[in-house]
């Protein structure tokens, strides 16, 4: 928290209509704010309300996180990046955790807060949601990860399988963390 009140610079993939980092960047005016997004509808919004709210230290991009390890501008361009809920629905994940991993300066920190479910399906049968998340998967999260060939992971993709692939993606160093007074989601942090 301490070098978000000096200043650094953090990065949001999939910050849909930026309501995260409209949060952060209010709390934290001395750091920069990037949000990315592939939805041109998401990020015209964001910036509508980036201006209404006058939040200079604030910006959106159109932009598919897929590409990022090959943008050469972007490469060590971030201290912090954060994926809320996004990464399970990307078409290319491995490619955006790849990304990430490009993007992140050394030393920076990737917090990637994503469903607490396990990657078999025989140890979630006693998640007390079980049943209605891998419906939502099902309808939701899957088709939009399967578009043009895409893997269709699923919001119910599991702790195993997320490790597995953070470490793919270059991260030697990954903790996973229980988030108190949300039973639903988990704090996968990983560092360069």
């Amino acid at each position: 928290m301490g070098r978000l009140q000096s200043g650094i610079r953090v990065c949001d993939l999939g910050c849909a209509e930026g309501v995260a980092l409209m949060l952060m960047a209010k709390a934290f005016p001395h750091s920069r704010f990037v949000g990315i997004d592939i939805s041109q509808e998401a990020i015209e919004t964001a910036h509508r309300e980036a201006s209404r709210q006058r939040l200079d230290n604030l910006e959106f991009v159109l932009l598919d996180a897929a590409t990022l390890k090959n943008n050469r501008e972007l490469k060590d361009a971030y201290d912090y990046v954060t994926a809320f809920d996004a990464v399970h629905d990307q078409t290319r994940p491995l490619d955006v955790l790849q990304g990430i991993h490009h993007i992140l300066a050394p030393g920076g920190m990737f917090s990637m807060v994503d469903i607490a479910a396990r990657s078999n399906l025989a140890d979630n049968l006693d998640h007390p949601m079980g049943p209605f998340l891998y419906t939502v998967s099902l309808m939701h999260c899957m088709p939009v990860g399967l578009v043009d060939g895409g893997s269709g992971l699923g919001m119910m993709w599991g702790r195993e399988k997320a490790v597995e692939m953070l470490k793919a993606a270059g991260f030697e160093y990954v903790q996973v963390h229980k988030i108190p007074e949300d039973p639903f989601n988990l704090h996968f942090l990983s560092c360069k």
